[in-house]
């Protein structure tokens, strides 16, 4: 177990305000938040309705997984995020529409589909590797620019199918300003104001938005004209369709799902990743444990589907780092209407949030909360806890459908990068979370990187 101050980079307000909602929303969390299990917040607008948030597993079990069907999206988080995902797509989708679009994607993430893809991954990692070699640079890197960089390459090969065909250094700079306009939709939404109304930036995020879905079109069209059946998920999302209805997605929602799964395969995984190298950094015991188990696993070799699901110590590290950074600090629903959640009474009106990052740092739940300890992830430690007290790619049959695909494709790019580079941080750089549509950092993650 390691401990940093600066693996707990704020400290809870007693009284939330507009200006640290805009800074950093997790700051409104008061301290009761990493104490008590069901807590709400008051408007920080009259006209704005009480928020409640859940940190008791049994509270969020019954939401997400008994009574799953009875709280449909959060207003909130359908207003804060539709200009970033297409509104048609499986993650705002309810009810039969969601049911049959689920059932559709879901033959695309079978196990075997994913591990055969983990060559993209490890060739991916590898090209980032050879540039670190030629370049060795001479100044620290940004850990979450590089994760960013490497993961869009694997959505590039193993989601579009689309290596080469397209600007990528264009399409990744419109992506990220894309997801920088979701902190003002939040406010926009929070302030039960319309989304339309411009913000700081807006002009631009409307026009990469247009880029984004226009190159998508492209690139789904060719992909239809050529009939390819590769292992890329485009090629098996466009011969897909509905065990029971026989429903084949159309164009416009095969975009939009492709945008869902660009963000969950590339951003909260970018994140993700970021953060699992600046743990290592800090505690420099688990990096050496991380590289003897790559070594002895897999040798020289590259990491392969032989090989990547008996990594267990690295994808221990992931897990760690998604527990004490999670790349969604949180999850929203609503009721349909007013009913009971346990024995609290929610209205129809009133979001309900789980606060994954109170969740995960809960003095009930966790053992030093604030800690780095990846052996709480062990096989039967992970088995002893509720299984509603880590919730990354959150729970129910809502789970992250790409859940399979980011934890191979975490597991095999940390070890890859692990291997061959050791990682250390900067001397007197100074942690700020500006967390947006995922939890990053202010100014990046700065390491220094070397050859081992």
């Amino acid at each position: 177990m390691f401990y940093d101050s600066d693996f707990m980079p704020f400290t809870p307000n007693e009284r939330p305000s507009l200006r640290s909602m805009q800074r950093n929303f997790l700051e409104t969390w008061p301290p009761a938040a990493y104490r008590e299990g069901f807590w709400s917040l008051r408007g920080l607008w009259p006209i704005m309705p009480k928020t409640i948030f859940l940190t008791d597993p049994a509270l969020i079990e019954e939401m997400l997984l008994t009574r799953a069907e009875f709280f449909q999206r959060d207003i909130m988080t359908v207003q804060a995020l539709a200009g970033a995902i297409n509104k048609g797509s499986l993650f705002f989708a309810e009810g039969a529409d969601w049911k049959w679009q689920r059932r559709a994607l879901a033959p695309a993430f079978r196990h075997e589909n994913l591990l055969a893809l983990t060559p993209i991954f490890t060739r991916c990692t590898g090209e980032l590797c050879q540039a670190w070699r030629r370049e060795r640079p001479t100044r620290p890197i940004d850990a979450m620019s590089a994760m960013s960089e490497v993961t869009f390459s694997i959505i590039e090969s193993a989601i579009l199918g689309a290596q080469g065909t397209f600007d990528r250094e264009r399409f990744l700079a419109a992506f990220t300003r894309a997801l920088s306009g979701v902190s003002w939709q939040r406010i926009l939404a929070l302030l039960s104001l319309p989304n339309w109304l411009p913000f700081p930036g807006s002009s631009q995020i409307n026009r990469d938005m247009r880029y984004l879905y226009d190159e998508t079109a492209r690139i789904v069209a060719a992909r239809r004209a050529t009939r390819a059946h590769t292992l890329a998920i485009v090629d098996l999302m466009l011969n897909a369709s509905d065990p029971e209805s026989g429903r084949a997605m159309t164009d416009s929602e095969l975009i939009g799902n492709l945008y869902g799964l660009m963000v969950a395969g590339h951003e909260t995984s970018a994140v993700a990743l970021g953060w699992s190298l600046w743990l290592l950094a800090k505690d420099q015991a688990s990096q050496e444990r991380l590289r003897a188990e790559v070594q002895e696993i897999a040798g020289a070799d590259d990491i392969g589907p032989e090989t990547v699901e008996r990594l267990q110590f690295t994808k221990q590290v992931v897990q760690e780092a998604m527990r004490l950074f999670p790349p969604a600090a949180a999850i929203g629903r609503q009721p349909r209407e007013d009913t009971t959640l346990g024995p609290h009474k929610v209205l129809e009106k009133e979001p309900i949030f789980v606060a994954i990052w109170a969740l995960h740092r809960h003095e009930k739940l966790w053992d030093q909360p604030s800690a780095f300890d990846p052996d709480r992830f062990t096989p039967e430690k992970a088995k002893a806890r509720h299984r509603c007290a880590y919730l990354p790619f959150g729970a129910g049959p809502r789970i992250c459908i790409g859940m399979s695909f980011a934890m191979l494709e975490m597991t095999a790019i940390l070890a890859t990068l692990v291997s061959d580079f050791r990682f250390t941080t900067v001397d007197g750089h100074r942690l700020e979370l500006a967390p947006d549509f995922t939890t990053r950092p202010r100014g990046g993650l700065p390491l220094w990187v070397t050859p081992v």
